[in-house]
């Protein structure tokens, strides 16, 4: 259960990381929003299939 709140953690960390990001460039389609973007949405999939596999 400790290893699932840490993921569940960093996944919130990411996700204010990618909204600060945000307010900072303030173009969505800034490629820093786009990279931080894409490497939060790959993390969650992963997060996902590891959630349907246990």
């Amino acid at each position: 259960m400790d290893s699932i709140n840490k993921i569940d953690s960093e996944i919130y960390e990411m996700e204010q990381n990618l909204l600060n990001i945000i307010k900072e460039k303030v173009d969505l389609f800034d490629p820093e929003v786009i990279v931080a973007s894409d490497r939060l949405d790959s993390i969650l999939d992963e997060y996902s299939h590891l959630i349907q596999l246990s």
